[in-house]
């Protein structure tokens, strides 16, 4: 019983305060700074070139396999003559942990704010480097306080 009276007590609370009510495709939610969303690849303003230097780690610290790296001269052992040439990244399987960005050495990999990721097929769900890049080109490096839209 006295649960029950909890429970209305609750009800009465809330009907008396102001509805807070988001038109959602006009009026966006505040995400954090530290929202992580879609992980993506930063790119060098000067070359256009990703800062991707083929280590692998995100590709051996991704739980659910979701990344996966294709590269020109991996039978070398100098890790400067490895080049990507394709970064997979399937979303159907990211967790978004974060973990990619948190273990890139050149900080090439960062969570975005992008999280709106519907879509009709499957081939939609998996990107690219060059869509990556572009994402990318939108969010700063991570500092102190988490990744930041510019």
């Amino acid at each position: 019983m006295f649960d029950e009276i909890k429970g209305f007590a609750v009800t009465l609370k809330r009907l008396f305060q102001p509805k807070l009510t988001i038109q959602y495709p006009d009026e966006r939610r505040y995400l954090h700074t530290r929202f992580r969303g879609l992980p993506v690849l930063r790119v060098n303003p000067e070359t256009g070139q990703t800062l991707c230097v083929a280590c692998c780690l995100c590709e051996r610290i991704c739980p659910p396999e979701a990344i996966r790296l294709y590269m020109s001269g991996e039978d070398s052992d100098r890790a400067s003559d490895r080049t990507v040439v394709n970064y997979h990244l399937r979303v159907s399987r990211c967790m978004f942990c974060g973990l990619c960005a948190q273990v890139c050495p050149t900080d090439a990999i960062t969570m975005s704010h992008e999280f709106e990721l519907a879509t009709q097929d499957r081939d939609g769900l998996l990107k690219v480097e060059g869509e990556l890049a572009q994402m990318g080109e939108l969010v700063s490096p991570w500092p102190i306080g988490g990744p930041q839209v510019r």
